[in-house]
């Protein structure tokens, strides 16, 4: 999960070449192989802290998954609880201040022709008759 990072790659590869080559003695311009391991080792420890916050991070995440799970039930039944209680219901102070909208400030949701539909209507039925009015019922022409 951590990011690749070439010059930690190298590191790794240094350290891992120069134990294969025997070469841990060796000073190379003035550094040898444990002051080499002691100067990228932070880099590496870093990153092994990391990996282990990540999935200590992703463990807690779903932690906080499965509580909010528990407690998106507790709002359900407290919701419907205040509904059904016969002091408060789903017309009180109570439910509303718990961001719920009163069923009596509610829309019914019936919808009626808008007076543009009209006009286009009428529009429409002028076009019919080439551009007269139409007569009015009940009348003859």
């Amino acid at each position: 999960m951590v990011r690749k990072n070439n010059t930690i790659q190298k590191a790794a590869l240094m350290k891992e070449a120069l134990q294969n080559n025997n070469a841990t003695g060796i000073d190379f311009a003035g550094i040898n192989y444990t002051q080499f391991v002691s100067g990228v080792a932070p880099s590496f420890d870093k990153r092994e802290e990391y990996e282990g916050n990540l999935m200590l991070a992703i463990g807690q995440r779903q932690e906080i998954e499965n509580a909010d799970e528990i407690s998106a039930a507790f709002v359900t039944h407290m919701r419907d609880a205040i509904r059904c209680h016969p002091d408060y219901g789903p017309n009180s102070a109570l439910y509303v201040q718990c961001g719920y909208i009163a069923d009596n400030q509610k829309k019914s949701g019936l919808t009626r022709g808008s007076s543009e539909s009209n006009e286009n209507n009428e529009a429409n039925e002028r076009s019919e008759t080439n551009g007269e009015s139409p007569p009015p019922t009940g009348q003859v022409e």
